[in-house]
Order: C-alpha cells, then structure tokens, then sequence
C-alpha cells in the first residue's frame, strides 16, 4: 500500500478521558504524565528533608566556623541575609514624594465627590430645619443618630450644641392659697402652649420636597374638592423614592468620608517620612496616642505631626499623631 492510499483512509481519533461532571471542581483530570512529574517533586523534598534531618543529628554543637562572626540569630533563630541591597535615599525620596502627589490627587477627587453629594442632600430636602422633640417622626422618614452625625461631620447641618435652660420665672404669692391657684393657671397655660405647637408645627427631616405657593394651594385644592386617589398615590410614591434617594446618598457620604479620614493620615504619614528621611537632628518628643474621640490633627502649618499606619482605621479608633521636634539651624 503506497503512502498515499494509507493517508487518504480514515483514522480514528483517540481522545484523552475528560473529568467527569461531578468532579468538576477539582480542575482538569490528571494525566499519567502529570503525575509522574508530581511525584518526581515529591520524593525529591522528602529526600532532601531526610538529608537536612541526618546533618541535624549528626552535627557537633561545639565546632565553629569563621563565617558565624557574620551571621545573626533572631530569638535562637538563624536569619540567612538574601543580599538585597537597599536603594539609595535619592530614590527613596522621589517615590515617596510621587506617593504623596498620588495620595492628594486622589483626596482631592474625593472631596469634589464629597462636594457634590452635599449639594445633591441640600437640594433633595431641607436637612437644616430643627427638630422638635414634641413632634413624632415617622419611623420611615426620620433620620437616625448615625445620619445625623454623617450631616454634621460633613457641615451640611450644624453641630449639636447643648441647650440652655430655660429662665426661671419666680412669682411671689402673699398666701399658699394664691400660690397654688398661680402654679395650677401655669401648669394649664404649658399645656395649651404644648397642644398649639404640636398642632402647627411643621418639621422637614429630609423626604419632603419644595414646593410653591401655587403647587401647594392646587394641592389643597383638589384635596378638598375630593381629589381622586391616583394623585394621593402618585404623592405617596414620589415621597418613598426620595427616602430611597436620601439613604443611598447618605450611605455613600459616610463611605466618602471615612476614606477621605483615611487618605488624609495616609497622606500626613507621607510627610512625616520626607520629613525623617531629611537633614537635620530632631528628637522625639511624644509618640501615637490612642484618644477617646477628638481628632486634633487639623492644623496644616504643623507638617512635622503624622499619624502612624495603626491609624488607618478611622472608624473605630482615633489616634494622636506623632510629634517630633527638629533643631533650630541658621539660614544662611
């Protein structure tokens, strides 16, 4: 048969076993091939375990070579020198100086970000109207300590402020029988007082969007002309889009805000690290100090304070930032 005739009649195709379905977990199934190399790795390190074992029962504890002067032992531990040499302080600068460009790029996008959601908030509601502790806040709509402290670390409401009692009014009586007849007229006079306020107070956490003068009496109007309900519906989901709209902001603004904590210790560290890496003698004069929940590390014209990378979690700790202090040198 020519070489011909035997390439032109069909061949079977011999096809390796696939993994089955249910161990296709496992991967791809291993060939004969595959594993001889694997056991080839294994006997090797159990050989050259079995070696290491000999020397180490056959070694005498008192023999010495000369090249021990030069290694070193952590806690009993010998540390084997990998012969890395450290990068030249020239180098080391410049990194940490594009590391820092790198650190404020990226702090400032985030405040641009922050920027824009605060001004998304304010547009959405009016979050700086007071709240008043008469007055019942659906659990829904009301917005809870932690959004609260959001919108104050973020200065889209104020801070809290303690309140001030109130005055004393002292009035004298000339006998007990006026005197209870005055704190019994008092007594009733808050209590009116209090059924006014409840009654014609209105506060605006947050869902509530503007609307005109115009809007709002078409609004009464067809309310009282018998209005059908779509309208009451319509109203009712445009509220709960804006409850919706308002937690994925405010989620979002305390994320933007941590990292921007984040970035900025990262950044004050990097300064601190130039600073170091400089000329000149210094001293330490106070390392990182764990604090209960001030932060006092606003002030810009101290560049020499940083905080340490322990730091970097802002949300649950805060720390004070290390001080050092540089020796005074003449300017020429």
């Amino acid at each position: 048969m020519t070489s011909s005739l035997r390439n032109s009649l069909h061949r079977r195709n011999h096809k390796e076993r696939s993994q089955l379905s249910h161990r296709a977990k496992f991967g791809i199934l291993e060939k004969h091939k595959d594993y001889v190399k694997r056991a080839q790795d294994y006997h090797s390190k159990q050989d050259r375990i079995t070696r290491l074992r000999q020397k180490a029962a056959d070694r005498n504890k008192d023999e010495f070579y000369f090249g021990m002067n030069k290694e070193r032992t952590v806690q009993g531990v010998h540390v084997k020198d990998r012969g890395n040499v450290s990068m030249p302080m020239d180098m080391v600068k410049l990194l940490k100086t594009q590391d820092e460009g790198y650190v404020r790029t990226m702090r400032a996008n985030g405040i641009k970000k922050i920027e824009r959601i605060k001004s998304q908030l304010t547009a959405l509601a009016n979050l700086i109207a007071p709240q008043d502790d008469n007055v019942e806040d659906d659990g829904e709509d009301a917005l809870d300590e932690t959004d609260l402290e959001t919108l104050r670390e973020a200065g889209v409401i104020p801070p809290e402020t303690k309140r001030r009692p109130l005055p004393r009014h002292i009035i004298f009586a000339e006998n007990e029988t006026e005197a209870k007849q005055l704190s019994q007229q008092r007594s009733s006079n808050k209590v009116k007082t209090s059924e006014v306020d409840i009654e014609q107070a209105e506060v605006n956490l947050g869902w509530k969007t503007v609307e005109s003068a115009s809007s709002r009496r078409r609004r009464k109007n067809k309310t009282s002309a018998g209005a059908s309900t779509d309208v009451v519906e319509d109203a009712e989901e445009t509220r709960q889009l804006n409850v919706q709209n308002r937690k994925r902001l405010l989620k979002e603004l305390a994320a933007r805000l941590k990292r921007d904590t984040q970035l900025r210790y990262t950044q004050r560290e990097l300064e601190m690290q130039r600073f170091l890496a400089g000329k000149g003698g210094r001293r330490k004069l106070r390392g990182v100090e764990e604090v209960g929940a001030e932060n006092d590390d606003e002030d810009e014209d101290d560049m020499v304070d940083a905080v340490a990378s322990k730091a970097s979690k802002a949300d649950e700790k805060t720390y004070k930032p290390r001080v050092y202090k540089w020796r005074i040198e003449r300017k020429r």
